[in-house]
């Protein structure tokens, strides 16, 4: 890649990342009752498409703990989604650096960790909010799947430049040559 362009894509990814970081930071901001009617809502949202998709209200058909359950669920799907987001916007800029790509997934998935811990942390000053290791390691399953999204996201575009800059003549393989 050109090192200019490499530059450009490192410093965008660095702004991207940094600012989901805020993203993150402003989630954990919200109250323990602001945070609950955020899941609250999206659950109700999954309420509606369950009574469009079959006609059966999830509050009248399953008994309030199993409701509950629906809820929790949704609260730990968001805590591996951001960090899923974050783990991508990682690997984008080690993916501008020349370094394995083991050390990129290590470095990655330890960033992620280790932000998930400052979050959980900051959640002990928030009111409302609490410290859980268990939601650290919710974050840090939801970055190990961004990593794995962003390998093969990786390979597949690796894979498609290298055709396009064999179909061009820009570069050539000891495989393409006859024995």
């Amino acid at each position: 890649m050109n090192p200019r362009v490499k530059k450009r894509l490192r410093i965008i990814a660095i702004f991207t990342t940094l600012i989901w970081m805020m993203v993150i930071f402003r989630f954990s901001m919200d109250t323990g009752s602001s945070s609950h009617e955020l899941s609250s809502f999206c659950v109700e949202l999954f309420n509606k498409a369950i009574i469009f998709l079959t006609g059966k209200d999830l509050r009248i058909s399953i008994s309030p703990e199993h409701y509950s359950w629906i809820e929790l669920f949704f609260r730990k799907l968001a805590h591996m989604s951001i960090y899923f987001v974050l783990s991508i916007n990682v690997m984008v800029v080690l993916f501008t650096f020349n370094c394995s790509m083991f050390l990129r997934m290590f470095i990655s998935a330890l960033f992620c960790f280790g932000y998930a811990l400052t979050d959980e942390f900051h959640q002990l000053f928030v009111d409302g909010r609490g410290a859980s290791f268990f939601d650290c390691i919710i974050d840090t399953s939801g970055a190990l799947l961004g990593i794995i999204a962003a390998l093969i996201f990786y390979c597949i575009m690796y894979t498609i430049m290298t055709k396009f800059q064999k179909s061009r003549g820009i570069v050539s393989s000891i495989y393409d040559e006859e024995s």
